[in-house]
């Protein structure tokens, strides 16, 4: 059963802003203290706690209880929820379309092959014609008859195998595979990658 997230009125309010989402993406790496993500996103410190506090409330982040003087923030279990679940639809999507590639290509590779038995099987027709036409020419030949004399040539039988009008599907499926190898790397890469954080001045 999927878990749902609910998106009441405190969490709405504390997604609303840009400078909280940020925070959410840098409290996904790890856990860091007010003055760290005050550095890290060049705001100030009261700035910093009073979206701290909001996104408190909301039980997205979770203040750490300690005597210490420096509290650490941390995602909650509804925050890392929140946080990730696009990452993770992306990976089931991009899965479900691997496979779908895969049974595409057995599909057509099956095609492929039910070409080429076709095409045996029409190459020994062909054999079998030209083996039957030469020896009806021989015992033509062989008796004298003057019909065979007068009779038109027979048309020659070109031998064209439809497997070899089907040789760039088969280089247009490796093609494909190589795609979808390459695109897998290129999601593993994106994914891998540290999330965006665009500070107050600019700076990312």
């Amino acid at each position: 059963m999927e878990e749902k997230i609910l998106i009441d009125k405190k969490t709405l309010k504390a997604i609303a802003v840009d400078s909280r989402m940020n925070i959410l993406r840098l409290l996904k790496q790890k856990k860091y203290t007010l003055t760290d993500i005050s550095e890290l996103l060049d705001l100030r410190n009261s700035t910093v706690k009073e979206h701290l506090d909001i996104l408190v409330k909301a039980d997205l982040i979770k203040k750490e209880v300690t005597d210490r003087k420096w509290k650490y923030y941390s995602l909650s279990f509804k925050g890392r929820r929140l946080i990730e679940p696009k990452e993770i639809k992306v990976m089931f999507a991009f899965a479900a379309t691997l496979i779908g590639a895969f049974a595409v290509a057995i599909a057509f590779i099956g095609k492929l092959g039910l070409f080429a038995k076709s095409a045996m099987e029409s190459d020994t027709a062909v054999f079998a014609a030209r083996a039957m036409t030469d020896m009806v020419e021989e015992e033509s030949m062989a008796a004298g008859s003057m019909a065979a004399k007068a009779a038109p040539p027979p048309m020659p039988i070109e031998q064209i195998s439809p497997y070899c009008q089907y040789q760039p599907e088969i280089q247009l499926a490796l093609i494909f595979f190589i795609l979808v190898i390459i695109s897998a790397f290129l999601l593993g890469y994106l994914l891998k990658k540290r999330p965006l954080i665009i500070s107050k001045g600019g700076k990312k």
